[in-house]
């Protein structure tokens, strides 16, 4: 990990007066000369409210966000008060603070915190306020703006603890939490103006109806309801999971705590608790068998049907779109009436997750062939899937291989990711080292295709995205964004190997619905995703090409 390094030579800080963000000088000095001592610094910590980033790692992870690019979630990190721009001000005019924070309370390697909000999330109005040498936790979403300069977003992010004191804000738990069910939360959700958090701290008691994602960072997202299959009404937006728990599971009943936060986004209102201490009072989920017989429905009728974790449904297609390698079991099932996204197919009820390929290899699943599954109705993002779903059989079709003529076999190893052309034989090998193509950091990839000696042209496209592949230094290659794709051409290609990024734990290897097609002397790579833009970047580092003989 690129270490940090800061200077003991304390400087004096100037005082200056912003009017907007495009005043704001560079936030970090470069370490002095002449053989000043130096103290290194880290980065540490995952960003979270447990454990929060500290200044150096908080500028390293703005730092790999493309400019503007906002992070995804929001973030919390520590540090002490070196500078003071507009303190919170009583008068209540903007209820928030501009200032600088560092590892260690000089103006050297500082982050700027930009128009944050109060304790609580709240325009300030009474209170301590900042001075420098106070130890802060800030949470929020984070921007590289302009590339140039790492900061929180205006408005979007707050502070979460002032030399220890808190009031919540962020989540965690409260001795004295106000108790509600899931729809007195919601009532008092909407009584919030749009985007405001609640001063009280509530405890919120319900069923979890549907567990959205994976753990990322020893946190998951779930909606919750007064009832096992009441949809989705209270949502605990990247809850903690508790010590001894690894995922949360539908039909468990929990206590939620934490701040009430009323989401609005394009219109959308979302009534939640972010960052939730959760407490399982009954654990759902098991090995029971559905409460009475699956019903057999075409996929129109499952489409039709209520959202439910309760009601048990059968159903029998073909599966189309199928992604090689693919660890979780995710595709389209098809029948005569329609089509359906099957999210994470188990090989029995109950079962482990992240095994689909070893069902693959044992029941010899293949694109087209026909499977009967058993699963709830479910969406996500107003699209329907089969949720909590599991094998049942094969039908016709199975087994028999499929025909993958004209599409490329991918598979992933940690930060590698290979693709290989069906029917092909291996020749001759090329390494293209793409941190060593004279691009510009932080831009647009200029000039887009890369010709080599032989010939071979490597072109990059913006695609059907919102975003451009764009070269970054710190992570020694191009992040090729939603959408984005990848051209090879001038010769028939047998193989194509994508060594990307890892950072963080996670390998930056493109969302799990990237594919290739290869065509005669042309194969296409694209990092496909249900939207133009998010999922997961493929940051490629190096691109070997074995070339068909």
């Amino acid at each position: 990990m690129k270490k940090v390094i800061y200077s003991m030579l304390a400087l004096f800080c100037a005082a200056f007066t912003f009017t907007s963000c495009e005043d704001v000088p560079m936030p970090y000095d470069q370490p002095g000369e002449g053989g000043e001592e130096t103290v290194v610094i880290e980065p540490d910590g995952l960003g979270t409210a447990e454990s929060p980033f500290n200044v150096a790692g908080v500028l390293e992870y703005v730092n790999l966000l493309s400019a503007d690019e906002e992070s995804s979630e929001d973030i919390y990190f520590k540090g002490i008060v070196s500078s003071i721009v507009t303190n919170y001000d009583e008068s209540g005019t903007y209820g928030n603070a501009v200032f600088y924070v560092s590892d260690d309370g000089t103006g050297k390697n500082t982050f700027y915190v930009y128009r944050a909000l109060y304790l609580g999330n709240k325009k300030y109005t009474n209170g301590t306020i900042l001075q420098e040498g106070d130890t802060v936790v800030v949470c929020g979403k984070l921007v590289n703006y302009k590339g140039t300069t790492p900061e929180t977003v205006q408005s979007k992010a707050f502070l979460y603890s002032l030399n220890g004191e808190t009031k919540g804000g962020g989540g965690g738990g409260s001795s004295t939490a106000i108790e509600v069910n899931c729809t007195k939360a919601v009532e008092l959700t909407n009584a919030l103006g749009d985007n405001d958090t609640s001063s009280d701290t509530y405890a919120v008691t319900g069923y979890i109806t549907e567990v959205v994602g994976s753990v990322s960072k020893n946190q998951q997202t779930f909606w919750m309801a007064d009832t096992k299959d009441g949809g989705r009404v209270f949502e605990a937006y990247w809850a903690n999971l508790p010590e001894g728990v690894s995922e949360f599971k539908a039909g468990s009943k929990v206590k939620i705590t934490g701040n009430l936060t009323k989401y609005v986004n394009n219109g959308k209102v979302t009534a939640e608790i972010k960052n939730a201490t959760v407490e399982i009072l009954e654990q759902g989920g098991g090995d029971d068998t559905p409460s009475g017989d699956a019903k057999k429905v075409t996929i129109a009728e499952f489409n039709a049907a209520a959202e439910s974790t309760s009601v048990w449904y059968q159903l029998t297609g073909q599966v189309k779109n199928l992604n090689d390698g693919d660890q979780y079991g995710n595709f389209d099932l098809v029948d005569e009436t329609g089509s359906v996204y099957v999210y994470g197919l188990l090989s029995e009820k109950g079962g482990e997750k992240k095994k689909f390929q070893e069902l693959v290899a044992a029941q010899g699943i293949t694109e087209g062939c026909t499977i009967t599954i058993i699963g709830n109705r479910g969406s996500y993002n107003g699209k329907i899937e089969v949720t909590n779903a599991y094998f049942v059989s094969m039908g016709e079709g199975g087994g028999g291989g499929g025909d993958s003529s004209g599409n490329v076999n991918k598979s992933v190893d940690g930060n590698v990711v290979t693709l290989i052309v069906p029917n092909t034989t291996e020749g001759d090998k090329v390494t293209v080292d793409l941190n060593a193509q004279g691009w510009t950091s932080g831009k647009a990839v200029d000039p887009a295709t890369i010709t080599l000696d032989d010939g071979t042209k490597i072109t990059f496209a913006k695609g059907d995205g919102s975003n451009t592949p764009a070269y970054y230094e710190a992570t020694k290659g191009v992040r090729i964004y939603a959408k984005n794709t990848v051209t090879i051409s001038g010769k028939a290609v047998a193989k194509v190997v994508l060594n990307c990024d890892t950072y963080n734990g996670t390998d930056y290897v493109g969302n799990s619905t990237l594919y290739a097609n290869a065509s005669g002397t042309t194969l296409t790579i694209c990092n496909e995703h249900s939207e133009a833009k998010g999922g997961t970047q493929l940051r490629v580092q190096t691109i070997e090409i074995t070339y068909a003989k």
